[in-house]
């Protein structure tokens, strides 16, 4: 239920700055959402970006200034590779434990009590030697909005394979 959460609160942010999103099977290749921009960008046109997703409602992982997150080693390489055609961003939902607490309808709208987290891939830690597992932090500064994630795509727009 919250990988669907997830997913949904990317494309309302996504749908309300025009981008587009592709789904794919259940974590395919590490990707759970590619993310495309119809903007002619100078550096490049059809950008992309392919998208990690996490939902949490566990309190232990929301820290004060991130959110912790363990992340398996496999995917974290996948991630850092910069010797791909579109980079990864790897996002984490924030959210009640409780499920009945997530969304509101109310006469003045909907009201959603989350908040998305990002990390673009090649930031992310290097991968411990011998260890299945490392936690990332997300710092809260990278806070998901439709704005963010416009600047996000531009950014991507200047990516290259390296």
């Amino acid at each position: 239920m919250k990988e669907e959460l997830s997913k949904a609160f990317l494309h309302l942010l996504a749908s309300s700055t025009g981008l587009d999103v592709g789904t794919w099977g259940q974590d395919y290749d590490v990707r759970d959402v590619t993310l495309k921009s119809r903007v002619e960008y100078p550096d490049l046109s059809d950008t992309g970006i392919d998208v990690q997703l996490k939902c949490t409602g566990q309190q232990a992982v929301d820290r004060a200034d991130t959110v912790a997150w363990s992340l398996s080693t496999h995917h974290i390489s996948k991630m850092r590779k910069t010797m791909r055609a579109t980079p990864f961003l790897f996002c984490v939902l924030v959210t009640d434990a409780d499920a009945g607490y997530w969304l509101e309808a109310t006469m003045d709208g909907l009201l959603a009590r989350s908040h998305m987290y990002y990390l673009w891939g090649h930031d992310l830690p290097a991968p411990i030697a011998a260890q299945e597992s490392q936690t990332v932090h997300v710092p809260k500064v990278n806070k998901l909005t439709p704005a963010t994630l416009l600047e996000l795509m531009e950014e991507a727009s200047k990516w290259r394979a390296h």
